[in-house]
């Protein structure tokens, strides 16, 4: 019994040395957690050309990030353009594991992958935060006899290949929400009479001439338009409505078709990265999203603000994904 007694103290005294140690190792976690910060400049990648919405998101973030101090070092906006920013993706995971590396995202980090353009999987990068929503506008000529969304689903019941569209990326964003609507309506989505630009300033231009019945697009790429009288916006592929120059223009949902795409803005970085690191950017860009320059910015260009951290915005991939694949294998264009 004496010896059992004293085995029993021996441990006793063991567990209450090994406590302390214990509470060592965790605030010593916790302390690296919090320390690591970027070394040297950051680069901020973009896979299109200065001048046009993504750049200007860009430096619009490379702004709020230096004025308000929120990192302590240099950022760099960098173009790299080619491969429908597969070129920019393929530099990016040159620097695996280096957390001062991000590309500003899009649908195509999807897209490319099932349209075979490229074997980059969005698994092959580490989601950091998601920024933003950007919803496709239906826009009409001025005095098209177009006037809702009912009046474009009677035309593609009775013949889809009657009516262009303009779009700027073969399966991207715009041109999902058109071919969901063409289902919806009970038209073949591979026979619809699709035609590309550069870009949808240009397709809204050539609506406005009269040369196209409709532009599939972003607000921005319309709003020009718009304002000078040109053109009318009929539906909108948002979740609600949105606010200023278009304030009465219905959603596909207010219409009876419940359609919504995200053409979503986001950060990526390389694959590698660790957990610290990655929580260290998502509170950076907690704060770039909370700031009155960017909520500014969200109101002039009409995006909807939608801030996910790293979790949360591959869930979101998870089923961009999943949903991308269906609507392209509808329009024929999955490898």
């Amino acid at each position: 019994m004496i010896l059992r007694r004293r085995r029993g103290l021996k441990a006793a005294m063991a567990m209450k040395l090994m406590a302390p140690m214990a509470m060592l190792v965790l605030v010593t976690a916790s302390a690296q957690a919090q320390i690591w910060k970027p070394e040297k400049a950051v680069e901020l990648l973009l896979g299109s050309g200065a001048g046009g919405s993504a750049d200007s998101m860009g430096r619009h973030i490379q702004r709020i990030l230096q004025e308000q101090k929120l990192v302590p070092v240099p950022v760099n906006v960098l173009n790299k353009v080619g491969g429908n920013q597969t070129l920019v993706r393929a530099y990016l995971n040159q620097h695996a594991g280096d957390a001062h590396y991000f590309d500003l995202g899009n649908p195509t980090l999807t897209v490319n992958h099932i349209l075979g353009i490229t074997t980059q999987h969005y698994t092959d990068f580490t989601p950091i935060a998601l920024l933003l929503n950007e919803y496709t506008a239906f826009t009409v000529k001025a005095d098209s006899p177009v006037r809702n969304a009912r009046d474009l689903i009677d035309i593609l019941k009775k013949n889809p290949e009657s009516w262009s569209v303009g779009v700027s990326n073969l399966g991207g964003t715009n041109h999902q929400t058109y071919a969901l609507f063409a289902k919806a309506a009970g038209a073949d989505p591979k026979k619809l009479k699709v035609v590309v630009f550069k870009s949808n300033t240009e397709g809204a231009t050539a609506v406005a001439g009269g040369h196209l019945n409709m532009v599939a697009s972003a607000v921005s790429s319309a709003i020009a338009q718009v304002r000078t009288g040109n053109v009318r916006i009929i539906a909108l592929g948002a979740p609600r409505r949105l606010g200023g120059a278009i304030a009465s223009v219905p959603t596909l949902r207010e219409q009876g078709v419940d359609i919504v795409v995200s053409n979503w803005r986001g950060i990526i970085g390389a694959k590698g990265l660790s957990a610290v690191q990655v929580a260290y950017w998502e509170d950076v860009f907690a704060k770039v999203t909370a700031a009155d320059d960017w909520k500014k910015s969200l109101d002039a260009q009409f995006w909807d603000g939608n801030f996910l951290r790293g979790r949360e915005f591959t869930q979101f991939l998870e089923k961009d994904y999943s949903q991308t694949r269906t609507v392209l294998s509808d329009l024929g264009l999955v490898k």
